[in-house]
């Protein structure tokens, strides 16, 4: 089983997924936050250098990981993620073993997170990875006015409620807590500072 020729088939398949299905209100939950996903799930595997199965559970995991969003409710999206990638996997005959990893990975990014192995924290702290980065300060906004779009109200707290949803996250991985945990409190700062100043 030749598992760059699978990764690059999931890739042309995601892309086009989100290019044809992708509703106006996805700001956040769209091609590029899938493409930093998988970048930041690379960047991390590769610190750890895992095995080459490992590595594509993690890459199949990010790929589809919010594929849900284009097909389903926001609070199932995960679970639609997985039959979308399942479809799609089994087609190619990829190992019934290898499709469930994927599967749970996906899945152990449902909030709160509870990873059970190394591969779920993996794909976890790649899913938020931007909370630790100042990427988040355009990442927040944009999932406030999907989160508007999506529920059709506004969240006069959203600040507020960002910092609460900080201050309880923490990246599993040690290579994410020593990168990112000071940019996140930083984060931290830059919202109450926003806060104050209205």
């Amino acid at each position: 089983m030749d598992l760059v020729f699978i990764e690059n088939l999931v890739k042309e398949y995601v892309t086009d997924l989100f290019a044809r299905l992708t509703s106006p209100y996805l700001i956040y939950h769209n091609l590029t936050h899938t493409q930093n996903v998988v970048n930041h799930a690379k960047e991390i595997t590769e610190y750890y250098e895992l095995d080459e199965k490992t590595c594509f559970i993690i890459s199949m995991a990010a790929w589809f990981h919010d594929t849900g969003h284009l097909v389903a409710e926001i609070e199932i999206h995960e679970e639609a993620g997985v039959h979308i990638m399942q479809s799609f996997l089994e087609k190619e005959h990829i190992d019934e073993e290898l499709i469930t990893s994927i599967a749970e990975c996906i899945m152990a990014t449902k909030y709160p997170p509870h990873p059970k192995n190394v591969m779920e924290e993996i794909i976890c702290d790649a899913d938020t990875y931007h909370c630790g980065t100042t990427y988040f300060e355009i990442t927040d906004d944009q999932v406030r006015k999907e989160m508007e779009l999506r529920k059709n109200k506004q969240f006069p707290r959203w600040h507020e409620n960002t910092i609460q949803f900080l201050k309880h996250h923490h990246f599993f991985t040690s290579y994410c807590r020593s990168k990112l945990t000071a940019g996140k409190e930083q984060n931290i700062r830059y919202l109450e500072k926003k806060i104050k100043s209205r």
